[in-house]
């Protein structure tokens, strides 16, 4: 086995938490309304405050549209800010991805690596699509990943 490829021990691994795509566009009002929006928000703030408290690193995920003809998360709009209850506190880290996968064009493996994180907690909106992409990689990556369902 390559020495990078080593199984990662958890208990001794540094841990961050990843939050994905929790914008406003998926809540009351927005342009992509998503069912159970608010509860997922609620159970995401709840893993956020068990982060903050210990003091573990925070990445925030911030999906901006590609383009202005997207139908969602449209730059300088309220809809692509992230939601009131997850909101960045200085420190924390935040990244905007243009792509599905948070690794694609952001910098995302650069600054994990840097802080030597190896263990990420991620959850996010929208499992099926956004949340998949980024847990895929971080495992192919050699990342020791614990996916927290909120949606």
């Amino acid at each position: 086995m390559e020495k990078d490829k080593q199984p990662v021990n958890r208990k001794y691994t540094k841990r961050a938490l990843l939050l994905i795509e929790i914008q406003n566009d998926y809540f009351y009002k927005g342009k992509m309304e998503l069912e159970g929006s608010y509860e997922a928000a609620y159970k995401a703030k709840k893993v956020l405050e068990i982060f903050r408290k210990k003091r573990k690193p925070v990445v925030h995920i911030q999906h901006i549209a590609a383009s202005k003809n997207d139908s969602h998360f449209i730059s300088g709009t309220f809809g692509a800010q992230i939601f009131e209850d997850v909101v960045p506190i200085k420190g924390e880290k935040v990244f905007i991805k243009y792509h599905s996968n948070s690794f694609y064009g952001t910098g995302l493996l650069e600054y994990l690596e840097q802080n030597g994180i190896r263990h990420l907690t991620i959850a996010g909106m929208k499992d099926n699509m956004l949340v998949d992409s980024t847990v895929n990689t971080a495992k192919d990556l050699g990342f020791v990943v614990d996916l927290v369902s909120i949606s």
